[in-house]
């Protein structure tokens, strides 16, 4: 057999001509991203667990000083509608439910032959029962009082396995996040999904009277590394670690802020006019700029190396803290959003604008219209519950 090949090639057999043609386009020369300093990333990753830490233990540090009050709203403000939600809440975050809901997982990835769908079974197991075991163990070498038993007098940290007396963390919390964690990684596109339920499981159980918000911020906290413990080898956990963090509080600050104004407490610094004013402009701002870079990145000639600044979205965070009218969210949001910063730099571009435009489907300007409402509908919000 002959082969010959060119711009028009012709293969002889014994008595047939195939003719191919190769079609060849030049390979356009790439220039790669030039990559940080082995001692920028290093600084980097120790900033980023640095202030993360120094955050989360102020979260616990403030969101403390609403533990009584919370406990006393619920005394004081009851509802038939509020406490059917709370039931359903609770419900969804039982032990049994959970693992009801692994078990069907695992049924239909049996009868479909799904590995994927069997390990997910497997792994949403095995978190649920470890992170039971951790619960378990702080519950009762802390010995924390529940709401109920508040008024029995001064509470010290200790062995106790007498009823009421298990109050942190939140184990209906701590599982449902478990479970939450292993889900985002074999289905990550419904991340927000399910993370929403965990958090409705959490807020269910403040609401219910049954734990403290801290309990539910140490259960949320537990269930998360917990899970990803469990998914990702070891020589992963620095690297999810920082992108969890990075992604993750400034989640964490948002409902810290809607915890700090709902509960009735002293420390409100702004008038809700002005704060309101002041949000909506530094939102607007944002939003503005982001919208006019989507629009220049579409008509650049090289769209793909014009990486959108990262800042406009930090404003509008900014801006949204602003709203609750007090310095401490405003602080805590300005951390967050360093540590999202921080992590950002260290991305490629795809990847953090993958991890913004969470919303599939839909191009830039929808995505980004989506998260300009979706801010100033929390804006609004937070201006009513002030208002009240």
């Amino acid at each position: 057999m002959t082969l010959t090949l060119g711009g028009k090639g012709r293969v002889r057999t014994h008595e047939t001509t195939i003719l191919i043609y190769i079609v060849t386009r030049p390979i356009p020369s790439s220039t790669p991203a030039p990559q940080p300093p082995h001692f920028f990333s290093c600084q980097t990753t120790s900033f980023i667990f640095g202030l993360s830490a120094i955050l989360i233990l102020g979260i616990f540090y403030f969101l403390a000083q609403l533990d009584f009050p919370a406990a006393n709203l619920h005394r004081s403000f009851e509802h038939p509608r509020l406490d059917q939600v709370g039931t359903v809440g609770n419900r969804l975050g039982d032990a049994v439910t959970l693992v009801f809901i692994s078990l069907v997982i695992g049924t239909i990835g049996y009868l479909r032959n799904s590995k994927k769908l069997q390990m997910l079974c497997l792994h949403s197991l095995l978190a649920h029962g470890l992170v039971g075991l951790f619960a378990q163990i702080l519950k009762h070498s802390l010995g924390r009082p529940r709401p109920r038993h508040m008024d029995k007098g001064p509470w010290e940290i200790g062995l106790s396995f007498e009823s009421g007396y298990d109050s942190f963390p939140s184990g209906h919390t701590s599982a449902s996040f478990a479970v939450a964690t292993v889900l985002a990684y074999y289905f990550p596109k419904g991340k927000f999904l399910w993370f929403g339920l965990a958090a409705f499981v959490g807020m269910c159980r403040v609401t219910k009277g049954s734990h403290f918000p801290t309990d539910v911020l140490g259960g949320l906290l537990l269930g998360i590394v917990t899970g990803l413990g469990l998914v990702y080898a070891k020589n992963q956990w620095q690297e999810i670690g920082q992108r969890t963090l990075a992604h993750g509080l400034p989640w964490l600050v948002t409902a810290f802020g809607l915890a700090w104004i709902i509960v009735p407490h002293p420390g409100i610094e702004l008038n809700p006019s002005l704060s309101l004013f002041m949000s909506v402009i530094f939102i607007m701002i944002g939003f503005g700029l982001r919208l006019w870079w989507i629009r220049e990145s579409a008509h650049s000639p090289s769209p793909a190396e014009l990486k959108i600044p990262t800042w406009s979205r930090m404003l509008m965070g900014f801006g949204l803290a602003t709203s609750t009218g007090s310095l401490i969210i405003v602080g805590a949001s300005v951390l967050a959003e360093i540590v999202w910063w921080l992590q950002t730099q260290r991305e490629p571009p795809s990847q953090t604008e993958n991890s913004i435009n969470f919303i599939a489907g839909l191009n830039p300007i929808l995505t980004e219209a989506a998260i300009g409402i979706g801010m100033f509908l929390l804006a609004l919000l937070t201006f009513s519950i002030r208002s009240i």
